[in-house]
Order: C-alpha cells, then structure tokens, then sequence
C-alpha cells in the first residue's frame, strides 16, 4: 500500500439536502478510485468545503488548508471528483494548479481522466476542463435568471415575504392586519415623522416585526424605501462581483432593472410611495454621517452591540459664528430599538473617545517595543491552548453522543444532525489551529504591529486600518467606562 499523504477534495455549493448527499456521492467516488490504485483508505484525508461557491477561492478553508499542507510537503496527491468540485473561476483553477505543480504535488480529476504527473506541464486539458468548469458557472447563472424572471412576470414572488403580504401559491395577497399597520407607517412618515420615532411608536405599541417581536429602525426605513407597497416588484436590482477572490454585493445600474408595475396588490397609493420616496422630502431629513474609524470596535459591555455614531444638534460658534456638528457615541441597539432594544449610555463625543484611544496607543507604543514579540507570542499560546481544550471538548462531545446514540436516549435523525455540526465545528477549529501553529504568523503580526505605532506619529491622517490593527475591541460600559482590548496584550481598564 502506498503511504498516506494524500487528500480528498469535496466541496457543494448548497447546504440543500440533494448537495449535501452530493458529498457522499464525491467520497465515494475518490474512495473507489484511490483503493483500484493500490490507496489505503483514511477517512481523515478528507477536506470538505460545504455550502460555499466554487468561484469563491479565498472564502474555501478547506482548500486553502491543503494549498498549506502541499507547501509544508505534508501531501503529495490531491484527489477530487471533477475540476468544477476543484473551482468554477478558470483563473483560481490555474493558480491552484501552480501551487500544486510548485510543490510536486500529483492532481487528480477522477471524471475528466486528469492525473497532472501524466500529462505534464505543457498539457492543455485542465485549462480546457477549467474554462468548461468557469463557462457552466455563467450558464447556469444566465439560466437561473431567466427561469426568476419568467416566474415574475406570471405573478410569482422571489425571496422572502415582505410585512404587510402572504404568500398564496407563490403569489402575493394582502395580508390585512399588517397592511393597516404599513398604511400607518407610511402616513405618519409623510406628517413629518422620522424612522426612529416610528420605530419607538410601533415598539410601545407592541406591534410585531413579521419575524421579530420589535421593530428596528432600518426595517421602517427598507419597508418605506421598498417600491413593493405601491405594486412594484424590481428583479436584478442587486448583483455581485468578484473582489480579490471573493464576492461583493453591488447595486446594479438602474438601466438593468427589470421593473413589473402593478405584479401584485398594493398596500399604499402610488402617490403616497412617492411622496415618501421624493428626493424633496429626502432632503428636509438629511443628516451628515461623520467618519467614524472606530466603527466595528466598539462594543457596548451590556448587549455586545457595536456602538455607532449619532450626529448631535449643530452648534454656531458665538465668536465666528461657524457652525459645528458633534457626533456621540450610542448603542446600536439602543438607536434602532430604544428602551426596547437596550440602556441609553451617558453622552460621549465621538472625538474625545478617539483622543483617548490614540493617547493609550501611543503610551503602549513607547513602552511595548521591547516586549513586543514575547506578548504577541504569549497571546498566541493562550489562542492554541484554548483552541486546543475546545477541540478536546468537541471530541468528547462525539463520543458521548454515539453513546446516546447507542442507548436508544437519540433519535438517528438527532445523533446524525448533531454529529454533522459537530464534525463541521471541530474542521473549523482545526483550521484556525492550523493557521495560528505557522511560524510565520507571530513574524507577520509583529511586523504590522510595528508599522501601524509609526504610522500613530501623524495622528490627522485617517486611522482606520491603525486602530483594526492594534485593538481587538472597545467596550464601553453604560456610565462611560471605556475598556480596551489590544491585539498585542491582554484587556486593561482606562
């Protein structure tokens, strides 16, 4: 038997049952494949990238661990079922092919009869496979709209039923109860009513969202904005692009809209919708939104919500006369929900947290140089050490559970869902350990840490990327206690 270095490819781009059975389907495949030639089997070389699209290369853990594994030479054959399974952007297929050549490591695509080792470097078909892989993709993208867009145009709805409506037999019909509520919505916005006051007048009410108990201000400010409640329905409104390998949600340019007027019963007049909807009425409304570097950092301690900024009244200066915005710092529950959502926080100016922030980081940056390798290190440890109990933990779990199983106190159906979560827990703790376990890691991060204390020196300049480099996060307590927790460090109180 040949010695076991290597590993088994699957991936499906669905968590539907029918692609879930595709798995098996895969590692039955390459299981029969690899004991015809001569293979022993091991269930452990298997690398599963469920529910995640092939033209997403850098989003698939799972490839990305044996790309690791081929340039630590702890593989030398990949094994997978089609060159689609492999990815479905021609690009990703060739550089994976690269990486995989670089390090000698044998590819093989059981349904196109592909073995890299037999047909050598200058062999066309794997870009040919790999461009039928990236055209299918397309094709099956154009088809699937074609399919939603003929479904609309008999009446169909696609996606989620919207408050105010049910769905009948794939159409649209009013629900009442919800209707009058949406009629209020939009008549209380037209008076002169903003999205929060709404939002805190349907929660003291105890009106329920469709599947929420409360109401949060940016469900009142899609549910006025959405052309739905006048008839309306747009398809293709939304698309995605690829990004440095991954995809991006974009609004589509309006002249790619397909827009069905009057597909359904409306809840509102169109000269309601519109009015609401008018860029004067807009207009009264507007407010700046200031920058804010901090954003996704800070925390409030009660509810772990981020905390985000809220434009204050403008003030004029008595001497200049010069008009000045402040912004607060507010608990993102508390701002779409109110008293409902969670505790309102004593007033904190947005500039003089970030002054804060900036004075801690620039004191930790003439004190940590010296140590800084040593505490990133430490932190690195304590990441391993906890990954590591919760890995133990989840295997216990595993062998508890066939026990539970095999006592009959389980269902089948139980000890397979739970099993599959599981299993789905434990491969994603094991590649983060993978990660955390390089050597180069604690060199990399030292080197960021480093580059963003020198770039604190000119403390004008945006410091976005700064502050995700250096902080973890920023809990901020109700009366105003600020606690920072450092990337490099663990948590102090300021």
């Amino acid at each position: 038997m040949e010695k076991q270095k290597y590993a088994v490819y699957v991936r499906v781009s669905t968590d539907k049952d029918e692609q879930v059975s595709s798995i098996e389907n895969q590692i039955d495949i390459c299981r029969n494949w690899l004991e015809r030639n001569g293979y022993e089997w091991d269930e452990d070389c298997i690398y599963k990238d469920e529910g995640i699209s092939g033209t997403l290369f850098l989003e698939r853990p799972a490839i990305q661990l044996i790309l690791e594994k081929a340039k630590k030479k702890e593989i030398n054959m990949v094994v997978f079922k089609s060159i689609s399974r492999l990815a479905r952007d021609m690009k990703d297929s060739l550089e994976i092919r690269e990486v995989f050549a670089a390090y000698n490591v044998r590819l093989i695509s059981i349904e196109e009869g592909y073995d890299s080792f037999k047909a050598g470097k200058n062999d066309i078909s794997f870009e040919i496979w790999s461009l039928f892989a990236a055209q299918y993709s397309r094709t099956l993208s154009a088809g699937v709209s074609a399919a939603l867009a003929a479904k609309v145009r008999r009446g169909e709805h696609i996606g989620k039923t919207p408050y105010g409506y049910d769905k009948v037999d794939g159409k649209l019909v009013i629900n009442e109860t919800e209707a009058a509520v949406v009629q209020k919505i939009y008549g209380w916005y037209n008076s002169g009513w903003g999205f929060k006051r709404i939002t805190q007048e349907l929660n003291d009410r105890g009106i329920p969202a469709k599947l929420n108990p409360r109401w949060q201000v940016t469900s009142v400010q899609r549910l006025i904005q959405n052309c739905i409640y006048c008839g309306d329905f747009i398809l293709n409104q939304y698309g995605t692009v690829k990004v440095g390998g991954r995809k991006k949600q974009i609004r589509n340019p309006e002249e790619q809209w397909l827009i069905f007027k009057d597909h359904h019963p409306p809840i509102v007049p169109r000269e309601t919708w519109e009015k609401a909807n008018s860029k004067k009425h807009k207009a009264t409304r507007r407010k700046i939104t200031p920058w804010n570097e901090l954003r996704g950092l800070m925390k409030c301690s009660v509810c772990g919500c981020n905390m985000v900024i809220l434009q204050g009244k403008v003030r004029r200066e008595a001497k200049t006369g010069e008009r000045k915005y402040f912004a607060y710092v507010k608990c993102s529950s508390y701002r779409r929900a109110g008293q409902h959502g969670c505790v309102n926080h004593v007033p904190i100016r947005y500039e003089e947290l970030r002054e804060l922030v900036v004075e801690k980081l620039q004191e930790k940056g003439q004190t940590l140089t010296m140590n800084l390798k040593s505490e990133i290190e430490k932190l690195k440890e304590e990441e391993i050490r906890n990954l590591q109990r919760k890995i133990e933990t989840m295997s216990e779990k595993k062998k508890s559970l066939v026990d539970l199983f095999l006592e009959k106190l389980i269902t089948k159906e139980e000890f397979e869902q739970k099993r599959n979560e599981l299993d789905r827990e434990l491969q994603y703790s094991e590649e983060e350990l993978f990660i955390l376990q390089r050597t180069e890691h604690v060199q990399q991060n030292e080197q960021n840490i480093k580059e963003a204390f020198e770039q604190l020196e000119n403390t004008e300049q945006d410091l976005y990327q700064v502050f995700n480099t250096l902080i973890d996060e920023i809990v901020i307590e109700p009366d105003g206690t600020v606690n920072i927790k450092y990337t490099f460090q663990q948590p102090v109180q300021v």
